[in-house]
């Protein structure tokens, strides 16, 4: 009651008392009045904000009940299509009837166009919000981008669980995948109109079939040693004299994607023709191998940046894993000696592995070391003795790792010692003699013979965190013993090599009709980059993924 109230109340009391007593009520049949009571005040009950994806949804579903309604109901319509496993991929545009992968369904009415169809279909209807037939999610053809709605997204969430088990509905809870408390805090507290400009989440245009080109610059963009180097004017366009230089061209892409504050997607013109101008296999609109345009751009950036002349070019693009899978006559008769490359390539990338082919006769081992920028791991296993288990796929990255350096039996014709001086049986074993700072891992899905080629699906399970320290040769030696200077040589020499996940490039659809897309870590969260579309991931999401390419950062530099 407030304070007016009370002097009015007290101001009337003492003139006339009388009118204060209240009518007498009856209790139980009694004669007895009721005593007076003194009404409390009750405190205002205050509803908690709701909260919008963005002023125009939040507009509609405010001022038209009828509207709101229908619109979640098409949402939850539009999220069990897309969402369902089991739906063909291929779609078709209303309006342009063109076969598309993905289509816009109007939250509004039973339309699906194509994105460019889509905004043409907002204009003229006012229906201003599509749902992505990818994923679910929402986009705001005012906003031009999309929205995180809590009430939609709560819709989607109970789709995406109600659907999980291979399309089998079961009742599940959502707790488990529902924002905690803190969650929804963390979010209020650092939204903004635009949260991704200038910080490098942002994708790229997809110019005809260059998905390949697209997950391997993300993977470089979130790298921090070469975002690093090069927002730190590592190569400078400027003094660069080189033509048609492909560091120049990347330098263009960090310098647009960190200070430019716009957040659809950037077209790499100059990086595409670059390319094409320094190989031209790449040349046109086909589809290329991304681990391949990969190896292409570490071997151009490298030769754009490197620091010293003793480096060769050959050295770098011959730097796979195959020439350290090759047969161990070839492998033990060279010796790769450290290079003394300084560019920011070699610092990255550039590790080594050993092979030690053992003889059976004379037990003589020859030693020899291979430069690696990536780890080509086979996903078939190819086990001589063991019919049974010829031809099956390993089931995860860790199986792949201990098969790769596990101790293989040479025969006769595939090794000649040097100390028998004829042909012997022998053992060859491969480890890792130095890790470089940042891991690629190619899992080999795609298989080439002389009948055609196909592609090995399936989910290979890979770890957020992964310790590389048993797959090296240090591992594999004797600890060594101690000493006076040395009491404790076993603990110095066990730290393990710990490896974070940093990105993964998945390959999507068939081996000539496919398409790529990646995941990235940035700010302690998991983006997935799709051409253009940049939508928020989940860590679960990231290791349900038929990975191609799988990028590891080492925990601590030394």
């Amino acid at each position: 009651m407030s304070a007016t109230a009370t002097t009015t109340m007290t101001t009337t009391t003492a003139t006339a008392p009388p009118m204060l007593k209240r009518p007498s009520v009856q209790i139980g049949g009694s004669g007895a009045a009721a005593s007076p009571k003194i009404p409390k005040n009750k405190l205002p009950v205050i509803q908690p904000p709701t909260y919008y994806g963005c002023e125009h949804i939040g507009r509609m579903f405010q001022h038209d009940s009828d509207t709101a309604k229908q619109s979640r109901q098409f949402y939850s319509s539009a999220t069990r299509v897309a969402l369902d496993a089991e739906r063909l991929a291929v779609q078709t545009c209303a309006r342009c009837s063109y076969i598309l992968r993905r289509t816009y369904l109007c939250l509004q009415c039973p339309a699906a166009h194509c994105f460019g169809d889509a905004e043409g279909h907002a204009r003229d209807t006012g229906h201003m919000f599509g749902v992505d037939s990818r994923n679910g999610h929402v986009y705001c053809f005012h906003c031009q981008d999309y929205i995180y709605d809590p009430t939609l997204e709560e819709i989607r969430i109970a789709q995406e669980t109600a659907g999980d088990g291979g399309g089998v509905r079961k009742k599940r809870r959502l707790s488990d995948a529902r924002l905690a408390p803190e969650d929804i805090k963390l979010i209020e507290a650092n939204t903004s109109a635009a949260p991704c400009r200038a910080t490098g989440l942002r994708g790229f245009l997809n110019m005809g079939s260059t998905c390949f080109m697209s997950v391997v610059l993300q993977s470089l963009i979130h790298n921090p040693l070469v975002r690093n180097f090069y927002l730190a004017d590592g190569h400078k366009q400027k003094e660069c004299a080189l033509q048609d230089c492909m560091s120049c061209a990347m330098d263009e892409v960090f310098s647009e994607f960190f200070t430019s504050p716009a957040v659809d997607g950037f077209g790499p013109v100059n990086l595409l023709t670059t390319s094409w101008k320094c190989e031209q296999t790449l040349a046109g609109y086909q589809q290329q191998d991304a681990h391949e345009y990969l190896q292409f751009l570490l071997n151009q950036l490298h030769t754009t940046n490197a620091a010293s002349t003793t480096a060769s070019t050959a050295e770098a693009s011959s730097s796979t894993t195959s020439s350290a899978t090759t047969s161990a006559t070839t492998s033990s008769t060279t010796d790769a000696s450290p290079p003394d490359c300084k560019c920011i390539i070699h610092r990255s990338f550039y590790g080594k592995l050993q092979s030690d082919v053992t003889c059976e006769s004379c037990r003589n081992v020859t030693t020899a070391f291979d430069p690696v920028m990536d780890l080509s791991l086979d996903l078939r296993i190819k086990d001589r003795k063991k019919a049974e288990a010829r031809g099956a796929v390993v089931q995860s990255l860790q199986q792949c790792l201990a098969r790769f350096t596990t101790t293989e039996r040479l025969g006769v014709n595939e090794y000649n010692c040097g100390k028998c001086a004829g042909p012997r049986e022998a053992t060859k074993q491969l480890t890792v003699k130095q890790l470089p700072p940042v891991l690629c891992v190619q899992l080999k899905r795609f298989e080439h013979s002389a009948s055609g080629s196909s592609k090995i699906e399936g989910h290979i399970s890979f770890p957020m965190h992964l310790d590389m320290t048993p797959y090296t040769g240090r591992a594999r030696r004797k600890p060594a013993a101690a000493s006076a200077e040395d009491p404790q040589p076993a603990a110095r020499s066990s730290k393990p090599f710990k490896y974070d996940l940093l990105s993964v490039v998945v390959h999507k659809g068939e081996i000539n009709s496919g398409h790529y897309i990646s995941y990235a870590r940035h700010g302690g969260q998991w983006f997935q980059f799709d051409d253009s579309m940049v939508t928020l991931a989940t860590e679960k999401q990231v290791l349900a993924t038929q990975a191609y390419l799988l990028f590891y950062i080492t925990r601590t530099l030394g």
